[in-house]
């Protein structure tokens, strides 16, 4: 969705029409097909999605992991989690140089990009942020399990560093942490088990299709629903609840933010809030 037109490394603003696109037609293809989904946002080919949809920075990290979480959880498929997704792992620092990569899909392209530009400061700093956002290397930095040195990784010398913030982001800080991104995945994990007649075998329907930034969809199953709701920016956004879901007397399932009102006709999201609501069928 942010490939350019010269290829992954060139700039390309992602639009949540795609995103929605990509998301309606493998949950209604699959179910209309006897199918089963493999729902993943991170692997070892693709960059940290908080880093890359969303917001790394201190005051949005946290609320973006678990934004992440409530949008993949509750589709219909198996859910995948990659290796520091569940601790919310964020890209390698913007401040580090090319120097520190080992991709050799990254590299190689740097040094094609030196011989076809030459010493031209914006083209090649147009390719550094894309590194930054996109290069392969950030999912396969070394796990952060706890503050000591390497992270907990190695008593060694990892081949690629570990990350600047594993003092504060690893393991050992999240695992029993009230409020953590590690605690909010095992809630989110264990909702969808407790109501997975909804969120595993459920329907599937997107909602409000045309707004450019919040994800929302419905699952139900006999008349039972559930709606989930995403906002995918750092900014307060509004959202008019669709006619068809009823969320005036809804139940709160899950939400990243403690306190949530969902009785009004039209919301005000937080940044990156997210939540899931029970919801009485029209």
């Amino acid at each position: 969705m942010d490939h350019g037109d010269q290829g992954k490394f060139s700039p390309r603003k992602w639009a949540m029409s795609d995103l929605k696109s990509i998301v309606d037609k493998w949950q209604t293809f699959m179910y209309k097909n006897r199918g089963w989904n493999a729902l993943y946002l991170e692997n070892h080919d693709q960059a940290r999605t908080i880093s890359r949809w969303a917001s790394d920075k201190p005051e949005f990290r946290t609320l973006a992991a678990k934004m992440f979480a409530t949008f993949l959880c509750f589709q219909s498929g198996t859910v995948f989690v990659y290796q520091g997704q569940e601790l919310g792992m964020a890209n390698m620092p913007e401040s580090w140089d090319v120097s520190e990569y080992r991709d050799l899909e990254t590299l190689n392209h740097w040094e094609e990009l030196k011989e076809i530009v030459g010493s031209d400061a914006e083209a090649l700093d147009i390719a550094r942020k894309e590194y930054q956002l996109k290069s392969r290397d950030h999912a396969r930095m070394p796990v952060q399990w706890d503050s000591s040195p390497n992270a907990g990784f190695s008593t060694g010398t990892p081949w690629i560093r570990v990350n600047d913030d594993y003092k504060t982001c690893n393991a050992a800080a999240q695992v029993s942490t009230a409020g953590s991104v590690f605690e909010y995945w095992r809630s989110t994990l264990a909702l969808r088990k407790d109501l997975r007649n909804i969120f595993v075998y459920g329907d599937f329907e997107l909602l409000d299709r045309q707004h450019d930034d919040v994800f929302a969809y419905s699952r139900s199953s006999g008349d039972q629903k559930a709606v989930v709701v995403c906002n995918f920016r750092e900014t307060p956004i509004t959202w008019a609840v669709p006619p068809s879901v009823k969320l005036s007397s809804a139940e709160v399932l899950l939400s990243n933010y403690p306190e949530v009102d969902v009785t009004q006709e039209k919301l005000v999201l937080r940044p990156f809030e997210a939540f899931v609501v029970s919801a009485k069928t029209e």
